[in-house]
């Protein structure tokens, strides 16, 4: 872990981040931290945490322990609702420490980031973005993706 923890910065603020790859239903009640990362943040089983998409809206939800495993459970299920989160999806999330949030950047199968929801998407709580937010072109987005979508869609 102690590889990732310098990684990235958002507005001064060190992130750790990780993704998740929608590949059964089960992301719609609970999603699983990976196991690398879950070892990094026991202190947070049974906090209260918050999911923020990449207008800076957030959802309050729960890390639990969950069958031996760190999870979010409780609030991810109105998180994954409200973005009608499908399989084949890529979520990417940048957990920032000192504010106990994941911000979470969504990817279509189109290999490019959702920034432009639906208009009844929008229940949770607004949040002024305090820190420079910066987006990758697609074009460029699409070129790293789209291996992540050939490696999860061909049988070797």
């Amino acid at each position: 872990m102690e590889e990732c923890k310098d990684r990235l910065l958002i507005n001064g603020n060190k992130v750790v981040s990780f993704f998740k790859v929608m590949i059964a239903k089960t992301f719609l009640e609970v999603l699983f931290f990976p196991p690398k990362f879950a070892r990094s943040v026991p202190h947070l089983t049974d906090r209260e945490i918050y999911l923020e998409d990449s207008r800076g809206r957030r959802w309050m939800a729960t890390v639990c322990n969950y069958n031996g495993s760190l999870a979010i459970r409780q609030g991810c299920d109105k998180f994954s609702a409200e973005y009608d989160l499908k399989v084949g999806e890529f979520l990417l999330f940048h957990y920032v420490p000192d504010d106990r949030h994941f911000i979470i950047q969504i990817f279509g199968t189109s290999d490019c980031e959702e920034i432009n929801f639906g208009s009844d998407i929008g229940k949770g709580k607004q949040n002024e973005r305090t820190y420079q937010e910066t987006t990758t072109p697609c074009w460029i987005q699409k070129k790293h993706f789209s291996l992540v979508s050939f490696l999860f869609t061909t049988k070797f």
